[in-house]
C-alpha cells in the first residue's frame, strides 16, 4: 500500500526525506508552506509537488484524502529563545497556526498525524496548551503517543531536543517510540576538510572571545586530528579522554589540525559558575566535551569550530555542514544551495527535523504493525 502524505508547514520536506530513507513506499498529495526560500528548496530537492499555500486559508475540501498528516508548526512563539507570546487559539501569534490544523484533522480524519515541535511545548508554561490540542484530537478518535526525543540518540551527532507527538485514529497496536542507539559519529566526523576564509573569524573579532588556559587541552582531549596520510583519502585519528592520541606515522602531515566544536558562552570571570544576572562578563568558547553539536538554530550562533595548528583559529560551522548534523545528504544539499542563499541554507537547517530520528520513529510506525 502506498501512504498518501500531506505535509503542512513543509519547509524543505524532511518528512519526505525519511520516508524515502526508511523505504516506505508513499505519495505526497499536497504541502502547505508560504516561505518562498524553502518552496524553492523543496522543489528542488522533491520535484513539483502541489503547494496549497497559507495554511489559514485551506479549506478542508482543498486537501486531498490523505493517511498521514504532518504538521511541524512554528515554534517562534513557544520556544525559551523567542518572545514566549503562547499558542492559544484566536492570539495571532504564529505558533497559534496549529489550531488551523483542527478544521482539516477533523474533517478528513487521517489515519496518523505526526507533531514536531521544541522542547518547550511540554514546559509548565506550555503545557495545559498542548493538553488541550491532545484533548481535541482525542474527541476526534485518536490515541496520542508523545515523547521528547534527542536526535544525538539516533545517529545525529546534535543535542536537539524535540517533542513528537504521534496520534492513530480508530483502533490500532499501541505505539512505542523508537529506543535510542549509540552514536557511532561525532560533530567533528561531519566537518569539511577545505573551508572558505569566509567562514572564519576575523583576528579582531577572535581576540573579543576570552581563550581559557585549558582550551588548547581541551582541544586535545575533546577534539579531533584529520590528516591525509596518501591518496586513498583520509584518515581520522581520535583522542581518547584520557588524552592519548593513537601514533602518528611518518606519512603523516608533519602538523595535524586539531579541531573540536564549541560555542560561545558569557562568564562572569571571576567565577564562571556564578549565573547570576547583572554580573560582569567575558565571552568564553567552551569545548564541547561529549562529540556533539549544540542545537543548531536558523542563525547558527551557538556552534564554533575552533582548530589548533601553529596557531587557534575560529570560524562558524558551513551551510553544508549545518545540514550534515540534520542528517541531510550532500546530494539533497546541493540540489537546494544551487536555488538560494547562505543565509536561507541555514534557516532551512535550523527549522528542519533530524531525518534520521523521523526514519526510526517511521520505521517503528508503518513497519511495525500499527497499520
Amino acid at each position: 500500500m502506498t501512504l498518501r502524505v500531506f505535509e503542512a508547514f513543509a519547509g524543505i520536506g524532511t518528512q519526505r526525506m525519511a520516508l524515502k530513507r526508511a523505504g516506505i513506499p508513499h505519495e505526497v498529495v499536497a504541502i502547505s508552506e508560504i516561505d518562498r526560500h524553502a518552496i524553492a528548496a523543496y522543489t528542488a530537492i522533491h520535484g513539483d509537488t502541489i503547494n496549497l499555500g497559507d495554511i489559514r486559508e485551506i479549506t478542508s475540501e482543498d486537501v486531498p484524502d490523505h493517511d498521514l498528516f504532518t504538521y511541524s508548526f512554528p515554534c517562534q512563539d513557544i520556544s525559551i529563545a523567542g518572545k514566549k507570546r503562547g499558542f492559544a487559539a484566536g492570539s495571532g501569534t504564529r505558533s497559534s497556526l496549529l489550531w488551523e490544523c483542527d478544521r482539516i484533522i477533523r474533517d478528513r480524519r487521517p489515519r496518523f498525524l505526526l507533531l514536531e515541535n521544541v522542547k518547550s511545548l511540554v514546559n509548565r508554561h506550555n503545557l495545559p496548551g498542548f493538553e488541550e490540542w491532545l484533548s481535541v484530537l482525542e474527541g476526534y478518535g485518536y490515541t496520542n503517543y508523545w515523547k521528547v526525543l534527542n536526535a544525538k540518540n539516533y545517529g545525529v551527532p546534535q543535542n536537539r531536543e524535540r517533542v513528537f507527538c504521534v496520534s492513530i485514529h480508530g483502533d490500532h497496536k499501541p505505539f512505542e517510540f523508537p529506543e535510542p542507539v549509540p552514536l557511532t559519529v561525532r560533530a567533528i566526523d561531519l566537518l569539511e576538510d577545505e573551508v572558505n576564509e569566509r567562514y572564519y573569524l576575523s583576528e579582531k573579532i577572535a581576540r573579543r572571545f576570552t581563550l581559557t588556559p585549558r582550551l588548547e587541552t581541551e582541544i586535545k582531549i575533546y577534539g579531533h586530528v584529520k590528516t591525509r596520510p596518501d591518496t586513498s583519502g583520509y584518515r581520522y585519528l581520535v583522542y581518547d579522554p584520557r588524552g592519548i592520541m593513537t601514533c602518528l606515522t611518518g606519512t603523516e602531515s608533519k602538523f595535524p589540525k586539531l579541531l573540536a566544536i564549541g560555542a560561545s558562552r558569557g562568564r562572569n570571570p571571576a567565577d564562571p559558575s556564578d549565573r547570576t544576572p547583572g554580573m560582569p562578563t567575558e565571552q568564553r568558547i567552551e569545548i564541547n566535551r561529549d562529540g556533539v553539536s549544540n542545537t543548531l538554530s536558523t542563525v547558527q550562533k551557538d556552534n564554533l569550530v575552533v582548530e589548533s595548528a601553529h596557531r587557534i583559529r575560529i570560524r562558524h560551522i558551513t551551510p553544508r555542514e549545518a545540514w550534515k548534523l540534520m542528517g541531510i545528504s550532500d546530494q539533497d544539499f546541493n540540489k537546494a544551495s544551487a536555488v538560494t542563499s547562505q543565509t536561507q541554507l541555514y534557516k532551512m537547517a535550523g527549522n528542519a527535523i533530524a531525518v534520521p530520528v523521523l526514519e526510526a520513529l517511521f520505521t517503528r510506525l508503518f513497519k511495525g504493525g500499527h497499520q
